[in-house]
């Protein structure tokens, strides 16, 4: 009766955790996007204020600006995974070279080149079962044999290539697919192309200051400035577009009938939401649709005032 009644309330708390993840759902946004789950990186996100801010007082001026640029990666980096086990470690290691020499024979027909990929080798893990004695009274776990893991990291320059080399990768079953990393060759001109774009910004926003207030700058302006790199990995949203069924959990206090509810595979997708664009004097390549970098400047320049006697 005990369990009984335990496997009641547990079956009720199925129900309830069913029903309140259902009506937790942000609706403010139209489409699919109103299924969206808040995911824990949002809190680590970039934040720009939306105000566009000058602080002054007698004596001072503060101007702060914020540009973000939307730059495509000059190249990808892409990491597979895949693994091999057998009943000895030079067997595994014979097998899964095997694999890879057979895929990177296939790399070589898109033009990859040998400097451009590199074979990472990650772990040698022992991989165990168990046994049943004669009596079957007694389980034994022993060793079954040994799994090699091994990395497969691929630099192309051509986004288009991807699907090709998965396609490749999976006829030598290789399907993991553990990231892919954007990455820019000239950073510091990007640096100083920010730079310098913020910086006429704050000259504009000086002037537009010193026509309307009539203030006399005295000395030369201090500047702090900040360049952070917002990659793709960080910036997708996950959802599932899916409308759960009501229903009420019936059962008899002397009823021992088993019921199972099977559910079906709800479909998840994810989707790019780069950072949001409020807050910045400036956005460089906004209509670009192509995923890739962004990189945001901001500086704070203080300029000090020839105070009125």
């Amino acid at each position: 009766m005990k369990n009984h009644f335990y496997n009641i309330k547990t079956q009720i708390l199925i129900v309830l955790v069913l029903f309140v993840s259902t009506i937790l759902i942000k609706s403010q946004i139209s489409g699919n996007q109103i299924y969206k789950s808040q995911n824990s990186y949002q809190n680590n996100r970039v934040q720009i204020s939306d105000s566009k801010n000058i602080y002054t007082t007698d004596s001072t001026m503060v101007i702060n600006v914020n540009v973000l640029l939307n730059k495509k990666a000059d190249f990808l980096k892409i990491t597979l995974g895949l693994s091999e086990e057998a009943e000895s470690p030079k067997k595994a290691i014979e097998k899964i070279n095997v694999r890879i020499q057979n895929f990177i024979r296939k790399l070589s027909l898109l033009g990859i080149k040998k400097e451009n990929f590199f074979v990472d080798f990650i772990a040698q893990t022992k991989v165990y079962d168990v046994s049943l004695s004669d009596d079957k009274k007694l389980i034994s776990e022993k060793i079954k044999g040994f799994e090699i893991k091994k990395n497969i990291i691929i630099t192309i320059s051509n986004h288009s290539e991807i699907e090709k080399i998965i396609s490749y990768a999976s006829d030598d079953q290789i399907y993991d697919i553990i990231k892919v990393d954007y990455m820019n060759d000239d950073l510091e001109k990007i640096h100083q192309e920010l730079l310098s774009e913020a910086n006429k910004i704050a000259d504009i926003k000086k002037e537009e200051y010193l026509k309307s207030y009539k203030k006399e700058i005295i000395g030369n302006p201090t500047m702090n400035y900040s360049l952070n790199y917002i990659f793709p990995a960080s910036q997708y949203q996950q959802y599932s577009a899916y409308e759960s069924s009501d229903f009420d959990l019936m059962r008899g206090y002397y009823n021992n009938d088993l019921m199972i509810k099977k559910l079906e595979r709800k479909s998840k997708t994810f989707y790019y939401e780069g950072i949001s664009y409020n807050g910045f004097d400036k956005i460089i390549n906004n209509q670009d649709p192509e995923i890739g970098i962004q990189y945001i400047m901001n500086i704070s320049v203080k300029y000090d005032f020839k105070k009125n006697h």
